[in-house]
């Protein structure tokens, strides 16, 4: 199994959180690595431990961070992250019984899928909420933004003119903030939602 390289591609724009993200790509090219080579149970279980540890840290770390940010999805990764503890416990503890394969799948689904999607969707989420709070008021801003995987949802003014609105936005003005549109300075109104 190839493991890539660390890119910045793969940054979620914190610093603590990216140099571990960088030190778990290394332990699981290393990992990758064993899986090719004629080793021994104790070589292997090694480095899960050294995993297994270091992502204990990690997820602690992040979660701090989600939480700190207000990442909405907190607890569902909780629960990613037990999954993927609850897996490499399993695969320490039964190290003799295909580990090489056991590696490869725990190497496989925990970085390329957790790191590479998981949280590339924390970044994702944290950069449209950045731009929702540069807002500051002005919904034009808004319809610039790219629709990710949002639900948008649509409002008007009383010039007619339509705003679609990501979710995060969506939430503030029904929390009580406003949004007022630049033309006719109008506080914009919900509609309905976006088509899928």
């Amino acid at each position: 199994m190839l493991v890539p390289d660390w890119d910045d591609k793969y940054s979620v724009h914190n610093i603590r959180i990216d140099k571990q993200h960088q030190k778990l790509f290394e332990i699981a090219k290393h990992a990758a690595n064993l899986i090719h080579k004629q080793v021994d149970s104790n070589e292997i279980k090694g480095v899960l431990l050294e995993l297994f540890e270091y992502m204990k840290v990690h997820f602690r770390d992040e979660e701090m961070y989600m939480e700190s940010i207000g990442y909405p999805r907190l607890a569902e990764h909780h629960e990613i992250h037990k999954d993927i503890i609850n897996q490499v416990t399993d695969l320490v503890q039964n190290v003799k019984y295909d580990f090489k394969q056991k590696l490869a799948i725990i190497t496989r689904d925990w970085l390329v899928d957790h790191i590479m999607k998981e949280d590339m969707r924390i970044e994702q989420w944290y950069h449209d909420y950045k731009e929702s709070q540069a807002l500051d008021g002005d919904i034009d801003a808004n319809i610039k933004m790219e629709q990710k995987s949002e639900i948008a949802h649509f409002y008007k003014c009383d010039c007619r003119k339509s705003f679609r609105v990501l979710e995060t936005v969506h939430q503030k003005i029904l929390g009580g903030q406003t949004y007022h549109c630049k033309k006719c300075r109008a506080q914009i109104v919900f509609v309905k939602d976006a088509p899928l």
